[in-house]
């Protein structure tokens, strides 16, 4: 539980950092656009589903390939490490999804009070799902990558595919036209479908992971 321990009080603490700071710039940025033209849209949507998704994926490239050789030189066993990252990334992607919906909440006073106009977003659903898989998919092509160097490319397809999943029912993410129906076709099934995507990325990368050869990084 050490693992488990170091990762989300050191990661949950820098995202809580990275969003409070994020956030009062959206908010700056705002404020110098409402000078020379309306607001009509919201400036913390662009951020928490264009921006903070890439942050979430470094998140995970950075728990396996930073933390997991350290954890290793330092007595623990993959396996070990694979179930407290495993764990880990449902507490990440709900902590960015309550800070996402803090600043919603900040932002749509700050909106009322100075009357601006802004943009729909998605459910704290379909944020929690959005920054797991995205979470869980930065972990399986980092230790692909890790493991295989340059044959790590061949995992590229596969975690795009499973990153495009929770992105398709999310406002501002925009849609492919080959699988704009599938929401429909599923309702809120394709919720279910998202968290599968997130399975297939954690057994991704517990298949890669699980016996790769590691150094310790300083």
């Amino acid at each position: 539980m050490k693992v488990f321990r170091h990762l989300t009080t050191s990661l949950v603490s820098f995202g809580a950092i990275v969003a409070g700071c994020v956030f009062l710039l959206v908010l700056a940025v705002s404020f110098v656009i409402s000078l020379f033209a309306d607001i009509v849209f919201s400036g913390w949507m662009l951020v928490t589903v264009q921006i903070a998704r890439w942050f979430v994926l470094w998140v995970g490239v950075y728990t396996i390939h930073n933390v997991l050789p350290i954890a290793i030189a330092h007595g623990r066993t993959r396996r070990e490490f694979l179930v407290a990252a495993t764990g880990f990334t449902a507490v990440f992607a709900l902590a960015m999804t309550l800070l996402a919906w803090l600043g919603f909440l900040v932002e749509g006073g700050v909106y009322d009070l100075m009357d601006w106009r802004t943009t729909p977003h998605g459910s704290p659903l379909a944020y929690f799902l959005m920054f797991l898989v995205w979470c869980g998919v930065g972990m399986f092509v980092t230790a692909a990558f890790d493991r295989w160097g340059l044959g790590g490319v061949l995992s590229l397809p596969v975690g795009l595919a499973l990153v495009l999943v929770p992105g398709i029912t999310m406002p501002g993410t925009g849609d492919m036209p080959f699988i704009r129906d599938a929401p429909d076709l599923l309702g809120s099934g394709w919720h279910v479908v998202s968290l599968l995507a997130w399975v297939v990325a954690v057994a991704c990368t517990w298949a890669v992971a699980r016996d790769m050869p590691v150094r310790a990084r300083t």
